[in-house]
């Protein structure tokens, strides 16, 4: 018996990857925020000598900004 391509995707199951708990990804998604910007601000205030935790914390506190060019009026 031959297998359709329809049936052969319902037999193929894709794993999809759980997040690790704890880790900045799931932080960033918890606080409805990209990964990348809690990263770049990470990186600017551990460089400014805040300890990593206390870092994710602030981080996480401060609110997104508008993005790009403002429009005109």
């Amino acid at each position: 018996m031959k297998i359709t391509p329809h049936e052969q995707r319902v037999l193929v199951l894709k794993k999809r990857n759980a997040p690790k708990e704890g880790s900045l990804t799931t932080r960033a998604t918890m606080g409805k925020m990209p990964a990348g910007t809690l990263k770049t601000r990470l990186k600017k205030l551990i460089e400014g000598g805040l300890d990593r935790d206390r870092a994710i914390e602030i981080a996480l506190d401060r609110p997104i900004g508008p993005q790009g060019r403002p429009r005109k009026t």
